[in-house]
């Protein structure tokens, strides 16, 4: 199975993720058949331009889950999706769905699940909370994440860990920085724009390089689910 974890804002009128228009944040765990992730059954607002947030297009060729479909009858028996909304606010709320998750997972006879995210913060603690909890039941999970690691790829590259969580794969770093050179042709009226979007926010101009301090800074900079051929080698 795949268990997608679907960060959710507690602060806004919008969830952030919608199921069939309905707003994730206000429901448990929920099982869905692999199908509705390509019909568009998953959706996203508009209004928040980060790399850790998937666009519609993203969620309907989920990697994980085409790459799954892709296996089913041959290596593996692809049961589904389970949606599972993260950040709760707080920790007995992320106990909770924890439980609610793995539990949701043993009733439907899973044996192994990959378990992936989006967003970014506390929200992961979740994810590992969800990771234990599967442990403990039988379940046998694979954790598919971005890192952090810092700029130079020597800090803390997960935020929170359990020890269950033994097997990982990683898709490559948030937090290096990123070189882009001069644009050969600018379209638009600005000389100058603003990468962020709070008041006060530096300007960068339109025809010089860029330098940004993340890749989380680009829609589609980071990899959340392996989509890309990202590889890592030891020297």
């Amino acid at each position: 199975a795949l268990i997608q974890g679907c960060l959710t804002n507690s602060q806004g009128a919008h969830t952030n993720v919608s199921y069939y228009g309905m707003p994730v944040r206000d429901s448990l765990a929920t099982f869905i058949h692999p199908n509705e992730l390509l019909d568009g059954a998953l959706c996203v607002v508009a209004t928040r331009a980060v790399a850790y947030f998937p666009i519609t297009w993203d969620w309907q060729n989920h990697p994980l889950s085409l790459g799954l479909y892709r296996e089913h009858g041959k290596r593996l028996n692809f049961t589904g999706v389970i949606l599972e909304r993260i950040q709760f606010d707080t920790f007995h709320g992320k106990e909770v769905i924890a439980q609610n998750t793995a539990s949701l997972a043993k009733q439907l006879g899973v044996d192994a699940a990959v378990v992936a995210w989006t967003g970014s913060g506390n929200a992961f603690v979740d994810v590992m909370l969800t990771i234990e909890a599967c442990e403990k039941r039988g379940i046998r999970t694979t954790l598919v994440s971005y890192e952090f690691g810092g700029k130079d790829g020597v800090d803390s590259p997960l935020l929170y860990y359990v020890p269950e969580a033994d097997a990982a794969v990683s898709t490559g770093s948030r937090d290096r920085w990123l070189e882009l050179p001069a644009p050969e042709r600018v379209v638009g009226p600005y000389d100058q724009f603003s990468i962020l979007s709070y008041p006060g926010a530096p300007l960068a101009d339109a025809r010089g390089k860029l330098t940004l301090d993340a890749r989380d800074m680009i829609i589609g900079g980071i990899d959340n689910w392996g989509g890309e051929s990202w590889t890592c080698v030891e020297f």
